[in-house]
Formats: C-alpha cells, structure tokens, sequence
C-alpha cells in the first residue's frame, strides 16, 4: 500500500468556461488541486470520454478525479440527457441525477452536474453576469431593458452571450470603445467572485479537492494497459471522476 497524490482534472465545453473556472478555482485557493482542459463543444463529449477511457493516464490512475462541466443553455432536460447518453455510451453506467455518485468497474466514481445549477437554464456567462448584477445593479437598470428590447423587436430571446458581450463594453465606464474577450474581461472586470451566484461550483471545487489524497491499495485488473513487462497484471490505481456539464449548444 502507498499513497499517491492524483489530478483532479475538470473538463469544460470550451475556452471561455474554462478561463472562468480556472480564475474561480484560483480565488477559492484550490487552482493547485485541480487541472482544467476543455473538450470544444458537447458534440465532442463522448468521444472525449472514450479517448479518456482508453487513455494510459486513465489506466494508471493518475486522474483520481474529472469534473465534466456543460452549459444549460435553454434546455436544461435536454442538456441533462445528453450528459447522460455520453456516459451510458462510454462507460455502460447510468446515473440518474446530479451529483450522484456511481461506481466504474475500474473500482473509480463518476458523476454528473449540469451549469448553472440542477433544473436550471443558461451558462457559465450566466453566474458571471448574475454575479455582477448584483455588485452593479445600476448597469444591469440599463443593460436588461435594452435586451428585453432586442427580444422584442427580434421575436426571440437573444443569446445571453450577447448580454455578455454588451456588459464587457458597459462595465469597463465612460471610455469603452470595444468588447472584450473572455480572457480580457477578467483580467479587466470586476466579475465579484465573492458572489453567492458561484456558491455552487465553488462547492464541487472544495468537495472534489477535499479528496485529492487517495491510498492506492495493488490489485491486479484484468485490463490492457495494467499489464507488467512481464504479462503480468500490474497495480490497479482508484480513481474518482466527476462529470460537470452545462446544458449549452455546443458554443463557447
């Protein structure tokens, strides 16, 4: 028996979840516990996952730990199955709501969590322009009547990545001139990382860190990439995997 120190690894739909997570993780002093990369889009999810699976990292254990995070967009149900899908595909487990820990025959753990929140709709831009609503609730007196305006006019909600964008122009005063990306905007806004509108993520962040030390207890696995140099089956390392998703339309 020894004691190994695995990755957490947190898997976002795209660049820009990624950029928000990643800062997230940093104010709540928990960057160092987990490692993020993103998947481009939830078509590519599942073959993501069956890369993963097959992966010699995999085998080996060294991703004690994965958080699969997805937007909700407008659909959360939907959003939900698809989640769903990827991992009965990949792994023949069903699991039957968020959070919800099941056990891999590999003896790790999975599970599900869809963004912004269970039964809810939007996107990570959602926590973020929810978070600055209410450190500026003067913008947003602005910001929100001329989006209900758009709808109005257009017939249809606009996408909240518009909102988004409108807020990177407002927010930075008098002398904006552009929108900013992403990766500008934090690095330029004040996103009020402090806000209750993360609560929810900075809770898996903590609960998936809490269990970054993990014994390894040797077993041999009947398992292609266990095998030794001599044939024989080596050490079977525990893995624990939590899967994130937002509900999104593959954007982002």
């Amino acid at each position: 028996m020894r004691e190994h120190t695995p990755v957490t690894l947190v898997l976002c739909e795209g660049k820009d979840d990624r950029l928000v997570m990643e800062r997230l993780a940093q104010h709540c002093g928990l960057d160092a516990h987990l490692k993020f990369e993103s998947y481009d889009g939830e078509s590519n999810l599942r073959a993501f996952l069956a890369n993963l699976k097959v992966s010699p990292e995999f085998a080996r254990g060294e991703y004690a730990k994965i958080l699969v995070t997805r937007d909700a967009d407008s659909d959360y149900d939907a959003a939900w199955k698809s989640i769903q899908g990827s991992m009965q595909k990949v792994f023949a487990q069903t699991v039957t709501q968020p959070g919800e820990w099941i056990e891999l025959e590999s003896g790790g753990k999975m599970a599900a969590w869809v963004i912004p929140g269970a039964d809810q709709t939007g996107m990570i831009e959602t926590l973020c322009l929810n978070a600055a609503r209410s450190n500026d609730p003067v913008i947003f007196a602005c910001l929100d009547p001329f989006v209900a305006c758009l709808e109005a006019n257009w017939g249809q909600k606009p996408h909240e990545k518009v909102r988004f964008g409108l807020w990177t122009i407002i927010a930075q005063g008098q002398k904006a001139k552009h929108r900013l990306s992403m990766e500008r905007a934090i690095a330029n806004i004040d996103f009020n990382w402090d806000d209750s509108a993360y609560d929810s993520l900075k809770q898996l962040f903590r609960d998936i860190s809490e269990w970054n030390l993990v014994t390894i207890h040797p077993s041999t696995v009947n398992h292609p990439h266990h095998l030794g140099p001599n044939g024989a089956y080596g050490e079977s390392h525990w893995s624990i995997m939590l899967f994130c998703i937002d509900a999104a339309d593959g954007s982002g």
